[in-house]
């Protein structure tokens, strides 16, 4: 016969409903809390999810909602969402939606509420106010990553894109370059316009060369990165150094500079972003900016916790983390 809720109490020495309170998300003491973790194992205790979730309401399952799944950034952090969540008792159900169709983002929210979901993270790319009325409606406790949807009042965990943007610019300028290019999202989009924000303050501190066509906002592709580096090289005066806001704009701008046979840093200067383990294995390493993904997620995943279990109930946090650069060998002092 299966244990029960009962047999796990009983062999941890604590109440059934201390033992409930912690398979349903609640605090514990911790000698309590390991006394219970050790008698589920020792009994082989199995949480009857559907039952609980009649009986408190709760799915026990959480949405994830990305742009794509083939974005670096989205599945990066969706392995730290994941990983936290998991550890509380929780699932995920994972969606992606056309951040161009207006109608995208509100649809897969629908399909997420069918669900019955417990809660929410989500990267709002291109989403507004009105897209949240029934998540909002059904008080459903969303967390948005990556960018916030202004006057929304939800819980958000960023990183400070423009500081970061700014410490790359300022990086390449100390070594001497003046005519610094930089290939970025589509206009519109928060992040992408912070980044052009601190890469503009610090050329025009400098007193550098701020031409308007050094900088490429496509897209955040692959292909746009192949793109907006022949476009960059292509001009009648070549800048010395690229910056390349992102993982995707980085893996495109590399190919094309393979394929064009320059050298880096010896024809040009440059600095990725988030391709750790490209910049690694690359020969000369490259230097480039970091996001703390997993600390990005894990935050997002504690916030949401909180609101779904209660122990959170105040006015929205804003999280705004710090991005970093890890230097390599791929800027050459002018």
């Amino acid at each position: 016969m299966p244990a029960t809720i009962k047999d796990v109490a009983k062999r941890a020495g604590v109440s059934i409903a201390t033992v409930s309170k912690m398979i349903n998300g609640g605090n514990v003491l911790e000698d309590n809390r390991i006394a219970i973790e050790q008698a589920i194992e020792e009994l082989n205790y199995s949480v009857n999810t559907v039952a609980r979730g009649m009986k408190t309401r709760r799915s026990m399952t959480v949405g994830v909602l990305i742009p794509s799944l083939a974005d670096y950034y989205g599945v990066s952090v969706l392995s730290s969402i994941d990983r936290e969540l998991y550890a509380r008792g929780y699932s995920t159900i994972i969606c992606d939606y056309d951040e161009t169709d207006p109608d995208g983002a509100r649809m897969k929210l629908d399909f997420l509420m069918n669900k019955q979901v417990d809660g929410i993270i989500m990267q709002p790319i291109n989403v507004q106010r009105k897209d949240l009325v029934r998540v909002e409606a059904e008080e459903t406790p969303i967390v948005f990553i990556d960018v916030g949807v202004e006057g929304s009042g939800h819980d958000s965990v960023t990183i400070d894109n423009e500081e970061i943007s700014y410490e790359v610019t300022r990086y390449l300028l100390d070594n001497g370059h003046k005519r610094i290019g930089i290939l970025v999202g589509a206009p519109g989009v928060p992040t992408s316009d912070d980044r052009v924000a601190g890469y503009t303050r610090a050329i025009l501190e400098a007193g550098a060369d701020s031409d308007p066509k050094l900088r490429s906002m496509i897209d955040i592709s692959e292909e746009s990165g192949y793109t907006g580096m022949h476009d960059l090289l292509s001009l009648e005066t070549e800048p010395t150094a690229v910056f390349t806001a992102g993982h995707d704009l980085t893996l495109g701008a590399l190919r094309y500079l393979n394929e064009a046979g320059k050298r880096i840093p010896e024809d040009i200067s440059f600095v990725g972003f988030e391709t750790q383990a490209v910049a690694r294995i690359y020969h000369p390493k490259l230097t480039i900016g970091l996001q703390p993904i997993m600390e990005i997620g894990r935050t997002a995943a504690e916030f949401l916790f909180e609101r779904m279990s209660g122990e959170y109930r105040k006015n929205s946090r804003e999280i705004r983390l710090k991005a970093s650069i890890e230097l390599g060998a791929s800027v050459l002092p002018v």
